[in-house]
C-alpha cells in the first residue's frame, strides 16, 4: 500500500515538473540551488572556460600490449577539466606562452581545430602585441582544410588589412565560403550595410531637440522671473490693503470724535484718496503681471503638450516638475483674484463687513502658505541625482543628467567644452567639506553650490565627496562626455508580414536566459529591467515558443551558474538568446566591456562579467545558433559584413537552399542597444528605450526574422526617440569574434 502511495505522488511530481518546465518563471531560490549544484559562490572561477590539457587515453593493441596516448587539448570549463583529471594554468590564463604550450603542438601535426585556436592567440595578443601576419598564416592554414571559423576569421583580417593585405573581394570570398554558400549557389550579401541609407533626420531632430531645450529653459526663466515680481508686489498690495483699511478705521473714528469739516478730518480724507489711488495703481500693475503670467505660462503649456506629443521619453520627474509649476501658477492666479476682489471692497466708498473682510484675509493668508510650500516642493523636485553613502546628500540641480545603465551621465553638444553646474547639500549633522575631484567647493548656508566643470577629450568622471561633522562621506561619480560624432544611419523598414516560409527547415528547439537587474548594493539602482526582462521573456515564450530561463536580480555566481546550466543542456540541433538588462561598465584602456551582477563593487571588478567570459563560454557551448541582446555595453564584436543577407525577391527555391545552408552553420551574433557610451535606462513607458523598440519588433512580426531585421528597425526606433530627447544612442548589430561564428544570423520563427 504504501508502495503505491508512493509511486502515486512520484508521478505526481513528475506530472507537476513537467507542467511547470511548460512555463517560465522567476526563478527560485530552491531552483537556483538546484542548479548551481557543486559550485559554491567561491568556486565560480571555476566555471570560466580555460585552454584543457586531458590526460592521454590508455589504449590496448592486441591482446597483450597496452600504451597511453598524447595529452588532448580541449577548450571546456575549470571545473569540467578537474572533473576529466585534466590540466589547465590556475593563474595568469591570458599569458600567451602557456596558451601557446597547450594547442601549438597539435597545430603543428595539421589539427584543424588547434591551428585555428593558435590564429586567435596570436591575433588576441594574450598579454603581448598581436601578431596579425603570424594569425593569418595560422588562419589559412585551417580555412583551407575547410575549418568554417577559420575561414571567417581570415575574412576580417582581409576586411580590415590586418597582417594580410586590405581587399575587400578576398574577405567577401572567405566570408561566402564560411556561410557555406558556393554549395548553395547563392551570392554573398552582407547583412548590415547591403541596402542602408544615408540620412539627416537624426542630425536635425537633435538640433531641434536643442533649440527646443534653449527655448524651454528661457520660457521657464521668463515665467519664474514674472511669478517672483508678481509675488512681490502681491505683498506689496496686501500691505497696502492693511493699511487703507486702517486709514477708513481711523477716518471714522475721527468724525465720530470731531465736528465735519475738521483739519484733521480732511487730512485724513486726502490721505485715505492717495492709499485708493495707490491701491488701484498696485491692482493695476499686478493684474498685468498676472496677465503676462498667464500668457507665458499658456505658451509655456503648448511646448510643453508638443514636447509630450513628440517625445515619448520625458522623464517622471520632468512631468512632476510640471505639474508642481502648474498648480503653483494657478494658485497666484487664483491669489491675485481673491486679492482684487478684497481691493473693490476697500476702495468700494460703500460700509465694510468687517467678517468677510476678515474672512478673506485669512483664505488669502492660507493660500500665500500653499503657494510657499508648492515653491519649495518645486525646488526640491529638481534634484536628479544622489550621492551614495552614509554621509550628506549630494544632489545635481543643473545641467540635467540622463539615467542611465551605468555611472549617471551629463552629455555635452559636439564642440560644447564646459557647463555650469548648480548643486545642493543636505546634512542634519552640519558640513565639514564638499569636495570636487579633490579640490575644495565653496558651500552657502543653505547648503548651494555651483561650479564650472570642463570635458577633457571626448569622456572623463568628475566625483564629489561631501563629508560632515561627524565625519560620515558620501560620493557621487557623473561621467561627462561628449555625443558620438558618427554618420548616422537609417535602414529601410523590414516587412515582418507572413511570407517568409521556411519550408521543411528544422530549427530545432530554442531557449532563452533573460537576466534583469534593479537593485544594486553599490551602484544607483534603475527602473526599469526588470520590466524588461519580464516582457521579453513573455513574447519568447509565448510568441516565439522559446523555453525560458528568467533571472531576477543576479548576482555573479547566478550568472555564471545558469550560463554553466545551458552549456551542459543545449545540443547541436538547439538555439539560445541572452537577454541581459542591467548595469553595464566599459575598461577605456583594454576597451572590454562588462556586465555588472548586483553584488558588483565601484571601482572592483571581482564580481563583474565581462564579455570576453561570456564569449568564451558561447565558443564552447554546442548549441547552433546563440544571439546575445544587451540592453548594455558589450565589446569584442566583428563586422557586421560577416554575416549573409537573404537577398530581396529571393524565389521560394532558393530561399529554401539559402535557409538550410544558414541553418548548417553556427551563428554567434550580438546585438546591443548602444555603442560604448552609457544608454537610456527610461524612455519607453515602463520600458528603456531600446527594450520598447524591441519589443514591438518582435511582437508585431509574423515571418521568419533575422537578427539584421530586428537590429534595422530597433536601430531606427532607438536614435530617433533617443534624439527627441537630446541623448546620443546608436545600437549595434554584429556577430561576436572568437565564439565561433561561421555566418548564419540568428532566426526568430514565431509559432502559428
Amino acid at each position: 500500500m504504501y508502495l503505491k502511495s508512493f509511486q502515486v505522488r512520484r508521478l505526481a511530481v513528475c506530472i507537476a515538473a513537467i507542467l511547470l518546465n511548460a512555463c517560465a518563471h522567476e526563478v527560485g531560490k530552491a531552483e537556483m540551488d538546484k542548479a548551481t549544484e557543486g559550485f559554491s559562490i567561491q568556486d565560480t572561477n571555476k566555471l570560466l572556460v580555460v585552454d584543457c590539457l586531458l590526460p592521454g587515453q590508455v589504449r590496448r593493441l592486441g591482446a597483450e600490449a597496452t600504451y597511453l596516448t598524447q595529452r588532448r587539448p580541449v577548450r571546456t570549463s575549470a571545473a569540467d577539466c578537474e572533473v576529466r583529471g585534466g590540466e589547465y594554468v590556475a593563474y595568469d590564463r591570458a599569458n600567451y606562452a602557456s596558451a601557446l604550450k597547450i594547442w601549438l603542438p597539435k597545430a603543428q601535426e595539421g589539427d584543424a581545430a588547434a591551428q585555428l585556436y593558435v590564429g586567435e592567440i596570436f591575433e588576441k595578443g594574450l598579454g603581448a602585441q598581436a601578431d596579425y601576419q603570424a594569425a593569418a598564416q595560422w588562419y589559412e592554414k585551417s580555412a583551407n582544410q575547410g575549418n568554417f571559423q577559420a575561414q571567417l576569421n581570415l575574412g576580417h583580417l582581409y576586411e580590415k588589412g590586418l597582417g594580410v593585405p586590405q581587399n575587400q573581394e578576398t574577405a567577401l570570398r572567405w566570408y561566402r565560403k564560411s556561410a557555406g554558400l558556393d554549395d548553395a549557389g547563392l551570392q554573398f550579401t552582407p547583412a548590415v550595410n547591403a541596402t542602408s541609407i544615408s540620412s539627416q533626420e537624426v542630425a536635425a531632430l537633435r538640433q531641434e531637440v536643442a533649440k527646443s531645450h534653449q527655448e524651454t529653459e528661457q520660457l521657464r526663466d521668463q515665467l519664474k522671473n514674472t511669478r517672483e515680481e508678481a509675488l512681490q508686489q502681491q505683498d506689496s498690495l496686501r500691505r497696502a490693503q492693511d493699511e487703507l483699511e486702517a486709514l477708513k478705521t481711523k477716518l471714522q473714528q475721527q468724525k465720530s470724535a470731531t465736528p465735519s469739516g475738521s483739519a484733521e478730518t480732511e487730512a485724513l480724507e486726502v490721505q485715505l484718496r492717495d492709499k485708493e489711488n495707490q491701491l488701484k495703481s498696485q491692482q493695476a500693475k499686478l493684474a498685468t503681471l498676472t496677465q503676462a503670467m498667464s500668457a507665458e505660462r499658456q505658451t509655456m503649456k503648448q511646448e510643453l503638450a508638443t514636447a509630450r506629443k513628440d517625445k515619448s521619453s520625458v522623464k517622471t520627474v520632468d512631468n512632476a516638475k510640471v505639474d508642481l509649476e502648474n498648480r503653483l501658477n494657478e494658485k497666484i492666479v487664483s491669489y491675485q483674484n481673491q486679492s482684487a476682489e478684497l481691493t473693490g471692497w476697500l476702495t468700494s466708498g460703500s460700509k465694510l463687513d468687517r467678517s468677510q473682510i476678515d474672512e478673506r484675509k485669512l483664505a488669502l493668508q492660507q493660500q500665500a502658505r500653499d503657494i510657499a510650500s508648492l515653491k519649495e516642493k518645486l525646488e526640491q523636485q529638481t534634484a536628479t541625482q544622489v550621492a551614495m553613502g552614509d554621509g550628506p546628500d549630494i544632489e545635481l540641480l543643473e545641467p540635467p543628467m540622463t539615467v542611465t545603465r551605468g555611472i549617471p551621465s551629463i552629455q555635452f553638444a559636439i564642440g560644447e567644452a564646459s557647463k555650469h553646474l548648480v548643486g545642493h547639500i543636505n546634512t542634519k549633522n552640519g558640513l565639514r567639506k564638499l569636495l570636487l575631484n579633490d579640490k575644495p567647493l565653496i558651500v552657502d548656508a543653505n547648503g548651494r553650490f555651483e561650479t564650472d566643470i570642463v570635458l577633457k577629450g571626448t569622456e572623463n568622471e568628475v566625483h564629489f565627496l561631501a563629508t560632515d561633522k561627524s565625519n560620515q562621506s558620501s560620493n557621487l561619480n557623473v561621467r561627462i562626455q561628449t555625443a558620438e560624432a558618427t554618420t548616422q544611419e537609417t535602414f529601410p523598414v523590414t516587412d515582418t508580414r507572413k511570407g517568409n516560409q521556411f519550408g521543411d527547415v528544422q530549427f530545432g528547439k530554442f531557449y532563452a536566459l533573460i537576466i534583469g537587474n534593479n537593485d544594486y548594493k553599490a551602484y544607483p539602482d534603475l527602473k526599469t529591467p526588470i520590466n524588461d526582462a519580464k516582457s521579453v521573456e513573455l513574447v519568447l515564450r509565448e510568441r516565439y515558443g522559446f523555453k525560458t530561463k528568467l533571472l531576477v536580480n543576479a548576482d555573479r555566481h547566478a550568472i555564471m551558474s545558469a550560463l554553466n546550466e545551458m552549456s551542459q543542456k543545449l545540443t547541436e540541433q538547439d538555439n539560445l538568446v541572452i537577454y541581459y538588462a542591467g548595469h553595464g561598465e566599459i575598461d577605456k584602456k583594454s576597451q572590454t566591456a562588462y556586465w555588472l551582477p548586483v553584488d558588483s563593487e565601484v571601482g572592483n571588478a571581482a564580481n563583474w562579467i565581462s564579455s570576453e567570459n561570456i564569449t568564451e563560454y558561447l565558443s564552447i557551448m554546442a548549441a547552433r545558433h546563440i544571439m546575445v541582446v544587451a540592453d548594455s555595453c558589450y565589446s569584442g564584436a566583428l563586422t557586421g559584413s560577416a554575416v549573409a543577407k537573404l537577398p530581396e525577391g529571393m524565389d521560394d527555391a532558393k530561399r529554401d537552399r539559402w535557409l538550410k545552408a544558414m541553418n548548417s552553420r553556427k551563428a554567434r551574433t550580438v546585438l546591443t542597444s548602444g555603442g560604448v557610451q552609457p544608454v537610456m535606462d527610461l524612455g519607453g513607458g515602463d520600458h528603456s528605450v531600446f527594450a520598447n523598440a524591441f519589443l514591438k519588433v518582435l511582437r508585431s512580426n509574423q515571418r521568419v526574422i533575422e537578427d539584421y531585421d530586428i537590429f534595422r528597425d530597433v536601430s531606427n526606433q532607438v536614435r530617433l526617440v533617443a534624439a527627441r530627447a537630446g541623448f546620443e544612442q546608436s545600437p549595434q548589430y554584429a556577430p561576436l569574434q572568437h565564439a565561433g561564428h561561421e555566418g548564419s544570423p540568428f532566426f526568430f520563427v514565431p509559432e502559428a
